[in-house]
């Protein structure tokens, strides 16, 4: 019972640091606004240009959709514990966590929770008024069975990325300074995800390259199937890939966490 005291609390504390740092997410929101009409124009342009219907398998509605939705879910699966983790290690506040119960893992895993809950909904709910939106705008359908498979999906999306970002701050236990590799790989893992484009632009080899990795299934497979671009197969596929990343990335981490903990100098705290 205690330690089922010691989650709920846990988690309320990620719900607390999402409240408390609010005005910072809805000016990212707001940023948001930027990209999305620099790929608004730049698709427009590149449709008119070519004179056709369809470009790399996506009708105009289809790219402006994508375009837009990607910019959202970018900023839903979003992390920064990356950051505090390499600090913990780094100043020695990792030792408090080590003797407690709960475990350091777990104590990221219902804070980030609590920190998404939050803005899951606020991210959730303007991506539904979106579809509304370019339904009266576009024309673009809107099907309720590809929102519901959508909104399963996505808690699969949040915890791969966790498990991704998770192993990844493992090398601060080497490295000193790392927040230079964390925003490089966090680059590379949006433009690998289909955060800035969908992946089908990228031509066949790269594109095959890019859906054999992990990050497809945070950002370009949800929007995807949001889209209703996928069949009944591929959406179980895609789920069921999923599972089998975060299963991958949960012993990774378990495991570079391990050695990390071997050179881990306990100073500082």
């Amino acid at each position: 019972m205690r330690l089922h005291s010691m989650y709920s609390k846990t988690f309320s504390l990620g719900v607390q640091n999402s409240l408390e740092y609010r005005t910072n997410f809805f000016l990212n929101l707001f940023g948001a606004v930027f990209p999305i009409l620099i790929q608004y124009f730049y698709w427009r342009a590149v449709f008119t240009s070519s004179g056709q219907q369809m470009v790399f398998g996506f009708s105009y509605n289809q790219m402006i959709a994508y375009s837009i939705l990607a910019v959202l879910m970018s900023k839903l699966i979003g992390t920064t514990f990356q950051y505090e983790i390499a600090r913990d290690i780094k100043d020695g506040g990792l030792n408090k966590y080590l003797v407690k119960p709960i475990g350091y893992l777990l104590y990221r895993i219902f804070c980030f929770l609590g920190e998404k809950s939050v803005q899951m909904i606020v991210v959730l709910a303007l991506s539904v008024i979106v579809m509304l939106l370019l339904q009266a705008w576009l024309d673009f359908p809107v099907n309720l069975s590809h929102i519901l498979l959508f909104l399963c999906v996505v808690p699969s999306a949040l915890m791969l990325n966790f498990f991704i970002y998770y192993s990844l701050s493992a090398v601060a236990f080497w490295f000193t300074e790392a927040n230079g590799a964390f925003r490089t790989f966090a680059l590379l893992a949006n433009i690998a995800g289909g955060g800035l484009f969908p992946l089908d632009i990228y031509g066949p080899l790269t594109k095959a390259i890019l859906l054999a990795l992990p990050f497809n299934y945070v950002i370009y497979f949800p929007i995807r199937l949001l889209s209703g671009m996928l069949t009944g197969p591929e959406i179980v596929a895609g789920a069921m890939m999923q599972l089998v990343w975060i299963g991958v990335f949960a012993a990774l981490s378990t495991l570079l966490w391990r050695q990390g903990l071997t050179k881990y100098i306990a100073v500082g705290g």
